[in-house]
């Protein structure tokens, strides 16, 4: 939308020296809400701002607001600053310059803000600066009112009146003074009770001490009993310790003499141990030798045994006795060759007479056996059936290659039916795969909202109607553009929504959902509801055609029916019309009062009526947010792929059964021939085995002939066995000559090891004589260690004894110190102690001084054991208290002082201006010919909390004046006295200027002259601050001054020709311009 600025009359420029400091001298706006680039240049007092209703009045109180560091929320227009950016613009700026007193140097105060970031950067005098800075430099300066506020201060308590008047005035001191008086006049009541209470207690703690006196000497008494029993209890470990110190003394006495002895004994016992170690050394020697002896006596053994084999089979060794046997077998066994020569030879001819007779026999067999090469009858057969089948394979070829033919294009006609049916589900699974996005979307913003449709999905069949949800998986809206006003219109819980169609299923959806932890919003439609066909009470779109209207967003998508009655009823979809690029959406909000919301391609147009007033209207527009929740949706062109794809499978199922039949068909044909083939094989098999069996036969018969033939070649080839006679001797006599060597060598083995063993014997006999010697002199060297043991042990158990003496010692020490340490201090205690007798010098009659003076201090009767303990508690406590009642005095003394000071500042300045106002609101109401008056009630006794304010007004002769309040007066007469409340405050105000927006509305036109009258006289008077007036109408003929400038704001697109056409003469009057003449 186009932006012009705004026009003000034209009058001369007013000298800067008649701003007062902090006037407004100008304020640009660039980019800023409705505008554009404006620039405006009010005057030095009354400012009349003037336009209709949405043309912009407001901006320029928001960009005041804004600039001069004051909160968003104060104005209601936006959430953050970053609202005011220009739409369609990515940043903007509002500058303001002040008056400071100089001509020469005014403030420049400029705030630039960002929309992408909602930053702001803030300028003083063109340098930049903090917020912090401008909120110094312009405190107090704008006291907004904003629209329907007026009436407030006609709802306020006299004591809230008396606040908001205080901090309205000055610069918030009065206030500030006001609830300094109240927080110290509370503190000082807190100090006077507080004092009262600590004054009892005070004298009751000297009373109760007074009354505790003897109690108190008795105890003191029993103290001095109790003390001299504690010196006895600290001299006992001390009289311990000293005993066992003595005792330790002998103790180490004791062990010095029994250590001389102990190495007497020492001394005695290594003298002793030389003769056995010589006679040791002696049985070592001849053990080593004897051992030797053993050493050969085993190895003869071994010779003559022989070695066993270790577990892995090696260093096996026969022995000589093992040798001999085995060369005497050997003499034996040659013999015995001898003697079977003869034998041997007679076996052998016998075995070739067997031979020659069995190849006779085998030779008249072959001969009967026909010819290699004739098969006989099985021969003719098989040739005629190898025929046959040669016939039936070249058949079968010729039938399998045109079957295979058949067979290949029915499979690939097959696999072309697979890929189809293949495309047609990936289709439908892309389409499941959309509305499952869509579904997770949801489950990112709400919750178990996936695994509540899971369960819904599951248990679809226990409700009485069908149940839908969420909302955004129904919708099916082929157009991206449509898919992006339905989700921007629709609020996003909405989208989550689960719907039924009877009280019955929402309450068990409700009650399954609560049992499993989900918590999604059910939504229930009435399935009579349903059946009514969708009303369009805003008008039909074809109605609006003229305007570019083309139909209306519910007729855009496609849903059930319980789907589209619920965002009718939640969004009013049926109420949002669409329209294109060439849609004059301007003409038909401005024609058609009704229509609420447009959506054309980018911008969203909306019509709100003012929260202040409900007669004004304004048209927001909006751009139009792309779609992110229903991107991934389902469309009405999924819906008809889906069809599409199904019908495909079904139509793929169908020829592929076809193929299949025909396949089967071919395959039987092959499978008859097949089985024809298989037969003739199985017979020509059965005569190929017949003649493999006779040949079998055939060849086994002329086999075992060459076998026979082979084997008694081999014996005619053998030699004769008594050939080997002469060798048979020669071996037999190496033989015997062996067995003699080994007999000889086995006698002097066994004469060496008999000498051996007399050997062994004779140092066995030694060395059982040496062993008893050494253990004479080892029993002699142990009796020696037993006593030097002895003495060992007496030795050790006198050092443990004087070492436990040492602790024992160094404990009784410690408790003692623990008890008392002991310091000449206390050794002059303990003989000044017993009335300078001193205590006893005993254990025994320090204890009995112990047990009497113990039982002395228990005769001692006390009425109050803890009196004494009381009695110093208590003088405690009244010193704490004295002293903290002097602190309470001097604390409730500064109080007292700070009262009177600040009162004598604050109430006389307060009856001043009181006074004052008073004054000025009577005056102002007697001009409007009605009475009113304001009264300061101050409270008795300095209870600031009940000053109050107080208006009274009469605006009927007949009546007394009458406090107002919002249950008494009327809104216009609440109105009157308000903004005549008002005026006359300003007269003792401070601030620089102040902004009133539409303070007029809701009077009557009499006293809307009436105080308009005033209000210029009020704001052109000398030393008054600046005031903007903002208001869309005045009445006509209001008197004007010098000092009344006129803002005229022409801005908007619905009043850009009346701003074309606009002239300043026609809007004045001749009147008025008779007056601009003259000034």
């Amino acid at each position: 939308m186009d932006s012009s600025g705004p026009s003000r009359r034209p009058v001369k420029r007013q000298k800067v020296e008649r701003y007062p400091r902090g006037a407004i001298l100008r304020v640009e706006m660039q980019n800023f809400m409705t505008y554009r680039r404006a620039t405006i240049e009010p005057g030095p007092k009354l400012n009349l701002v003037l336009g209709p209703n949405g043309t912009g009045k407001s901006t320029l109180v928001c960009a005041i607001c804004v600039c001069l560091a004051g909160k968003a929320s104060l104005l209601g227009r936006a959430e953050d600053v970053s609202g005011f950016v220009r739409r369609g613009s990515d940043a903007g700026w509002v500058e303001i310059t002040l008056s400071s007193g100089s001509p020469t140097r005014p403030y420049t105060i400029r705030r630039e803000i960002r929309r992408d970031t909602n930053s702001s950067k803030w300028y003083l005098n063109r340098q930049e600066c903090r917020m912090k800075d401008v909120e110094e430099l312009v405190r107090d300066h704008l006291k907004f009112l904003p629209q329907d506020k007026v009436v407030e201060f006609a709802r306020m308590s006299p004591v809230d009146l008396l606040a908001a008047t205080e901090k309205a005035i000055g610069n918030g001191e009065l206030h500030e003074h006001h609830m300094q008086l109240i927080k110290v006049r509370k503190e000082m009541a807190s100090h006077d009770t507080h004092t009262a209470a600590l004054e009892e207690s005070v004298a009751q703690h000297k009373a109760d001490n007074s009354r505790n006196t003897r109690d108190v000497q008795n105890i003191q008494r029993r103290e001095q009993l109790l003390a001299e029993v504690q010196l006895a209890r600290q001299r006992m470990p001390w009289m311990q310790y000293d005993a066992r110190f003595a005792a330790y003394e002998k103790d180490k006495q004791m062990r010095n003499s029994a250590r001389t002895q102990l190495q007497q004994r020492e001394a005695a016992q290594q003298e002793e141990e030389g003769p056995l170690a010589a006679r040791q050394q002696l049985l070592s020697q001849l053990k080593r030798e004897k051992e030797q002896l053993a050493a050969a006596i085993t190895a003869a053994d071994v010779k003559l045994v022989g070695a066993v084999a270790d577990r892995g089979g090696r260093g096996a060794r026969p022995g000589l006795d093992e040798e001999m046997n085995a060369a005497l077998e050997l003499v034996q066994a040659k013999q015995q060759d001898i003697t079977g020569l003869a034998e041997a030879a007679a076996t052998r001819e016998r075995r070739m007479e067997e031979m020659e007779e069995a190849i006779g026999a085998l030779q008249e067999a072959v001969a009967a056996l026909p010819p290699a090469g004739d098969m006989g009858e099985p021969g003719r057969q098989r040739l005629q059936l190898s025929r046959e089948l040669g016939d039936i394979n070249t058949q079968a070829w010729l039938f399998v290659n045109s079957l295979g033919g058949q067979l290949a294009e029915l499979h690939t006609d097959l696999k072309a039916v697979g890929e189809r049916r293949q495309a047609a589900e990936g289709k439908l699974r892309q389409i499941d795969d959309s509305k499952m996005r869509r579904l997770q979307a949801l489950n990112q913003r709400h919750r178990n909202i996936l695994a509540a449709w899971q369960w819904l999905q599951a248990n679809k069949t226990r409700f009485r109607y069908p149940v839908f949800g969420p909302v955004a998986l129904e919708v099916e809206c082929p157009d991206q553009q449509h898919l992006q006003y339905l989700e921007q219109q629709v609020a996003a819980n909405v989208w989550s929504f689960f719907v039924t169609q009877c009280h019955e299923d929402q309450d068990l959806l409700d009650k399954e959902f609560c049992s499993l932890g989900f918590r999604p919003s059910i939504a229930c439609v009435s399935s009579n509801a349903v059946s009514a066909p969708i009303e369009h009470p805003k008008g039909e779109a074809s109605g609006y055609a003229r305007y570019g209207i083309s139909q209306t967003l519910d007729s855009v998508f496609t849903a059930p029916a319980v789907i589209k009655r619920l965002l009718c009823d939640e969004s009013r979809i049926n109420e949002v019309y669409l329209g294109d690029r060439s849609t004059r959406v301007e003409d038909l909000l401005r024609d058609v009062q009704k229509v609420q919301f447009v959506y054309t391609p980018g911008s969203r147009y909306s019509r709100t009526r003012s929260n202040y007033n409900r007669a004004a209207e304004s048209t927001m527009v909006s751009d139009v947010r792309p779609a992110r929740l229903l991107t991934g949706a389902a469309t009405v062109d999924d819906g008809r792929h889906r069809e599409q794809a199904q019908a495909d499978i079904q139509q793929c199922m169908r020829d592929a059964s076809l193929i299949e039949q025909q396949m089967r068909g071919l395959q039987e044909q092959q499978q008859d021939k097949q089985s024809h083939l298989t037969r003739l094989k199985a017979q020509m098999a059965q005569l190929d085995e017949h003649i493999k069996h006779t040949h079998a036969r055939h060849n086994a018969q002329r086999t075992k002939l060459h076998t026979k033939r082979n084997e008694l070649d081999r014996l005619r080839k053998q030699p004769d066995p008594r050939k080997r006679q002469p060798r048979l001797q020669q071996e037999l006599e190496r033989a015997c000559n062996t067995a003699f060597s080994k007999a000889i060598e086995l006698a002097e083995v066994q004469a060496s090891q008999a000498q051996r063993l007399m050997d062994i014997t004779a140092c066995e006999l030694a060395v059982r004589e040496a062993a008893m010697q050494v253990e004479k002199l080892k029993a002699a060297c142990q009796r020696r260690a037993a006593e030097l043991l002895d003495w060992q042990t007496k030795v050790r158990r006198l050092e443990e004894l004087c070492k436990r003496s040492v602790d024992e010692c160094r404990k009784l020490k410690q408790r003692a110190e623990a008890e008392a340490p002991r310091t000449e201090e206390l050794e002059q205690q303990w003989a000044e102690a017993n009335d300078g007798q001193g205590l006893p010098v005993t254990q025994e009659g320090l204890q009995d001084f112990l047990n009497t003076k113990m039982a002395e201090a228990d005769g001692m009767l006390v009425s109050n054991p803890a009196a004494l303990e009381q009695y110093h508690e208590r003088c405690a406590m009244i010193a704490a208290q004295e002293q903290e009642l002097a602190v309470l005095e001097e604390k409730r003394g500064l109080a007292r002082a700070t009262i009177d000071d600040v009162t004598s500042r604050w109430l006389p300045e307060l009856q001043r201006i009181v006074a004052q106002v008073n004054a000025t609101f009577s005056e102002n109401f007697k001009s409007v010919g009605c009475a009113g008056d304001v009264v300061l009630h101050e409270a008795p006794g300095e209870d600031f909390e009940k000053y109050a304010i107080e208006i009274r007004v009469k605006f009927r002769d007949n009546e007394d004046l009458q406090t107002l309040d919002s249950n008494r007066q009327s809104g216009g007469e609440r109105s009157v006295s308000t903004i005549l409340y008002l005026i006359a405050l300003q007269g003792v105000t401070v601030t620089p200027f102040r902004v009133v927006d539409e303070i007029n509305q809701g009077m009557d036109p009499i006293n809307e002259r009436k105080v308009f009258m005033q209000l210029v006289e009020a704001a052109c008077g000398d030393g008054t601050p600046q005031c903007f007036l903002l208001t869309p109408k005045l009445l006509p003929n209001l008197p004007f001054t010098r000092d009344v400038s006129v803002l005229q704001i022409m801005n908007g697109g619905h009043i850009k020709d009346v701003a074309v056409d606009f002239k300043v003469r026609s809007m004045l009057g001749r009147k008025h311009l008779e007056l601009l003449a003259a000034a």
